[in-house]
């Protein structure tokens, strides 16, 4: 099963399954946006106002990362005695930690630009710690689980210095040499962890594991904007809109990674702000057919559910491309049936076992497998948080049946 064919199936069912979302779903889709015009307002004071479920509003909003937006759309509607207090004292809380979190947030990414700057290291700020700053820089709603930069490859012992320097320690995330790798090109570096700071995930492609995607990278530098004083460049509009785009887009189509509901609005308030300042044209001269359909199927569905304003018939060249559905879409975050579920697991340890890296040779695929059952010891100290020496031998030899044991339990439950 080819990565293409994958995600063309997982499109299909997500167009095919009608799901039935909610009013409490329908006001947390209302809820991510900045400002309302009167039609939403009249419809907000309107879910609110009627019988509604809170404590299905707290869990959800809190599984989609948009407690701090809810507590936002109630107090500029002035919606405070629409719930019982218990309630809005919770959202407040919550709207007041990430508040607090931003600011330090702001504090170690200004500490990460400087000392880059010192050692001339090359990068880009991108998704949240680039926000922050610009779409949410009045509102300090937006959550953060890492802090993501952008780097040239050839700066990896330099950023790995630096990092180490201020006390961030990179742990091992993959089970062999050749997973990191893979991952790295995919995906990110091997994440940096420190005990009182968020985690810094540096990128080096930012179409991960798709066609052109290296060539796509370099033509990003070629085009980011220098930032005075600093060693920091800024992406354009269009490229950051795009990688926005693709990125939600893999998150949706793959069946282990997560989802939130804010990833939309980043995108609909970068083009409420920025839609005059963006080469429209730019995205129908993409070479990359797949990060083309990825980037119109989002912002097709973006239109639908925000509307931001997109040019005249920006889609009118590609009215065959795939429509995703967000009812549908949520339904990843909110609960799916069991076969999807089993489905879902099933493809993701096929991935993991066969579907990897088609161009390795059969002898790393073997180290492969092997390092999947077995895999070195600094992964499974890191994994296990284990100190133990003889502990450490132990579960070396009973790692495949806890893998065994784990498969099992996912796919039965």
């Amino acid at each position: 099963m080819s990565g293409t064919n994958f995600y063309t199936l997982l499109f299909k069912e997500l167009q095919m399954v009608k799901y039935s979302l909610s009013k409490e779903i329908h006001l947390l889709k209302l809820a991510v946006q900045l400002e309302w015009n009167k039609t939403s307002q009249c419809t907000i004071k309107e879910l609110v106002s009627g019988p509604i479920k809170w404590p299905k509003i707290i869990s959800l909003s809190k599984l989609m990362g948009v407690q701090t937006f809810i507590y936002e759309l109630l107090k500029k509607n002035n919606l405070e005695d629409c719930l019982p207090q218990n309630y809005f004292m919770l959202l407040q809380s919550a709207y007041h930690r990430q508040g607090m979190e931003t600011l330090f947030l702001k504090r170690q990414i200004q500490e990460i630009k400087e000392v880059f700057t010192q050692k001339k290291i090359a990068f880009c700020l991108i998704k949240g710690a680039e926000l922050i700053d610009t779409i949410y820089i009045h509102s300090p709603i937006r959550p953060m689980s890492d802090i993501d930069i952008l780097c040239h490859r050839e700066d990896i012992k330099a950023i790995q210095q630096v990092l180490t320097n201020l006390g961030y320690k990179q742990k091992t995330m993959h089970q062999s040499h050749e997973l990191a790798s893979l991952s790295t090109h995919q995906k990110h570096f091997p994440p940096f962890f420190h005990e009182k700071r968020h985690t810094i995930e540096i990128h080096f492609n930012l179409f991960s594991g798709l066609p052109l995607d290296e060539i796509q990278t370099k033509d990003v530098w070629k085009t980011a904007i220098p930032v005075k004083g600093y060693s920091q460049f800024n992406l354009t509009k269009e490229h950051h809109l795009l990688f926005m785009c693709n990125h939600l887009a893999y998150h949706i189509l793959s069946p282990h990674e997560g989802l939130v509901l804010y990833w939309f609005c980043d995108i609909s308030e970068w083009i409420k702000k920025y839609h005059d300042q963006i080469d429209w044209s730019f995205f129908s001269k993409l070479e990359s057919m797949e990060i083309k359909e990825r980037a119109f199927s989002i912002l097709k569905l973006i239109q639908k559910e925000w509307n931001p304003p997109l040019p005249t018939n920006f889609f009118q060249d590609y009215k065959n491309i795939k429509e995703l559905s967000l009812d549908n879409i949520l339904k990843k975050i909110t609960g799916e049936d069991a076969l999807t579920k089993k489905r879902r697991i099933f493809t993701y340890y096929y991935n993991i076992w066969f579907n990897k890296n088609p161009q390795w040779s059969l002898r790393t695929r073997l180290i492969h497998w092997f390092r999947l059952l077995f895999p070195q010891a600094p992964y499974l100290k890191d994994r296990y948080q284990i100190k133990n020496r003889m502990l450490l031998t132990i579960l070396l030899v009973f790692h495949p049946f806890i893998i065994l044991f784990r498969a099992i339990k996912r796919l039965i439950n």
